[in-house]
């Protein structure tokens, strides 16, 4: 799918991620999708082709340059491997966190047994990207002695990954709980209070010698 959008489609789909995020795709017509976006119906046609084709391009647009960052801090010779992981859990924390009303969309079509065959796919590669990666860092670091134990990718993603969307799903929840009325100040207290305890949940599942 193309990737260069012009500023009309990305205004378009910023519309669409906001109306998506609140009624759902299968609740959102593209009458509603025009009414948002201020054209009129055939204008989305002419940008996109069809409603699925812009569900498509919106899940493009927001994945494509997650998955440019994960390259650059593969590819990152500066950093050692624990540092490419630490990388690597910040952008992921500050991508959901700025867009979080994407990642919700995403979650919600994820679960679905009728999801578009094209947004599983699409998540599918980001998340074996995401895998490949982690454990990538992990031999590396295991091979330099870095790292203690040689952990599967996926304890990585179930323990630390796993909680950084939980807590931006369930803002519901944790908001009235830490008497936090906005989300840019729920998001501060997430960085400053509570990602430090995911940090050292990996440093102990990395470092924890069970000799």
């Amino acid at each position: 799918m193309e990737l260069n959008f012009n500023e009309k489609q990305i205004e378009i789909l910023q519309k669409a991620e906001e109306i998506f995020c609140n009624k759902g795709i299968d609740g959102t017509s593209v009458r509603d999708l025009a009414k948002a976006a201020g054209i009129n119906i055939a204008m989305v046609s002419y940008y996109f082709g069809s409603k699925q084709k812009l569900v498509e391009a919106l899940f493009v647009w927001r994945l494509y340059n997650i998955n440019l960052e994960l390259k650059k801090t593969i590819n990152n010779e500066e950093l050692n491997p624990y540092e490419k992981l630490l990388h690597f859990l910040d952008t992921y924390m500050q991508r959901i966190m700025s867009n979080h009303a994407f990642h919700r969309i995403m979650v919600r079509e994820y679960s679905k047994n009728d999801s578009f065959i094209f947004i599983d796919k699409v998540i599918n590669d980001l998340k074996i990207s995401n895998l490949q990666f982690i454990n990538t860092a992990i031999e590396e670091g295991y091979d330099q002695q870095l790292f203690l134990r040689k952990v599967p990718a996926e304890a990585i993603v179930m323990s630390i990954i796993g909680p950084i969307s939980y807590i931006i799903l369930n803002e519901k929840t944790y908001m009235p709980l830490w008497n936090v009325d906005n989300f840019k100040d729920y998001k501060e207290t997430i960085i400053n209070k509570y990602f430090p305890y995911l940090l050292d949940a990996l440093k102990a599942i990395l470092q924890y010698n069970e000799k």
